[in-house]
């Protein structure tokens, strides 16, 4: 009796365990059943596409907050978040080009420029090559039949308040700096014996002083980077950056090799996307370079290949995003896959507008998408 009492104890203890094993490995494949479907129903989310009033060969910009077009001889305002924003102005032709910052906004030709709502346009002997937006301020560039060049700085309401000279050969790059302050910047080069010299200097519009000068000897200054605590100037050799206060060198990084193609100053560094020197954006290696703003070097490099089928690669919100003709795909600074979103219809062309934002050509259509 004891022995067949043991066996039925024994028994009843291997049913339990049985049922105990049967009950975990179904809780188990629920959650990863879970996992599976949240994953696939965040990757199916199409991205919300919205057409734009104006297709992709229409004469636009884009302000940072919405886009300026043309239509015949009227120019409309198209907000992307405001609606009451929107506008229409007639204009006396529509042979123009446009250019604007979230707060300026200029129509201009070979021979006069337009600042919308500075009164009567500005008109110029010399031609006019190109103008830059700031905060409160707008850079004309003017290009003398005697040679040289020269930039006239104009405050809202038209008036010169400032002009910079250059001889022949010597301004690279000029503009505004992505700050909140009305900073200007030009990039000038001069021969030192057979070793370039580059230049960047800074204004401060609001007092018309020089606040820095900063000069690289051995090397071309492919760009120029703003944030609120440094200057990057992305150079043939290296990635050096400078502190804004007292534009002292902090740190230099090696880049050789590569060049700048994107950058994104939104996360917790800034993050840039650098492409191998001299191919396409969307092909070979990438490499992704956290840059701290300390004084000490400390910058992280990733290198990823892109999608096949990569047709734009850029950063926004500290991540990188590779569109291809179907899906937007992102990445974490370090390159770690996060997220794939289907297109609701395919894309010729895609590029960011600015941080949390892409313009797709499809077609002739254009549409904004937000960014994930």
């Amino acid at each position: 009796m004891r022995k067949r009492h043991f066996v039925v104890r024994k028994k009843g203890a291997a049913i339990f365990r049985l049922w105990l094993l049967i009950l975990v490995v179904l809780v188990l494949c629920g959650a990863v059943y879970g996992v599976i479907t949240l994953a696939r129903g965040a990757s199916s989310q199409s991205l919300n596409m919205e057409a734009l009033p104006f297709t992709a060969d229409t004469n636009y910009t884009f302000t940072g907050t919405g886009f300026l077009y043309m239509y015949e001889n009227r120019l409309y305002y198209d907000d992307l978040t405001d609606a009451r924003q929107d506008a229409s102005y007639q204009v006396s032709t529509g042979d123009v080009r446009l250019v604007a910052s979230p707060t300026i906004s200029v129509l201009y030709h070979d021979s006069a420029v337009q600042i919308l709502g500075g009164g009567e346009s500005l008109s110029f002997t010399d031609q006019v090559a190109e103008v830059a937006c700031g905060v409160s301020h707008v850079a004309v560039l003017l290009l003398p039949s005697s040679g040289g060049a020269s930039i006239h700085i104009y405050d809202t309401a038209g008036n010169q308040t400032d002009q910079m000279d250059f001889d022949a050969g010597e301004l690279l790059d000029f503009g505004f700096a992505d700050t909140s302050e009305d900073t200007f910047w030009t990039l000038e080069m001069t021969p030192m014996g057979t070793l370039p010299l580059s230049t960047l200097t800074t204004y401060n519009l609001a007092t018309n002083h020089t606040t820095g000068v900063m000069s690289i000897q051995g090397q071309l200054v492919d760009q120029v980077v703003f944030t609120k605590d440094s200057v990057f100037l992305a150079c043939t050799t290296n990635l050096i950056r400078y502190n804004r206060t007292g534009n002292t060198e902090a740190y230099r990084t090696l880049v050789y090799g590569w060049e700048l193609g994107d950058v994104t100053t939104s996360g917790s560094s800034p993050l840039m996307l650098f492409k191998e020197r001299g191919s396409s954006p969307t092909q070979g290696s990438i490499k992704l370079y956290t840059m701290p703003e300390g004084d000490v070097a400390a910058a992280s490099a990733s290198v990823m290949q892109l999608p096949e089928g990569t047709i734009s690669a850029f950063l926004s919100g500290g991540k990188l995003y590779a569109c291809t003709s179907t899906h937007l795909y992102s990445y974490s600074s370090t390159g770690r896959a996060l997220g794939s979103y289907p297109l609701s219809r395919n894309a010729d062309k895609a590029l960011k507008l600015a941080e949390g934002y892409m313009l797709i050509t499809s077609g002739n259509g254009l549409y904004v998408a937000p960014l994930p």
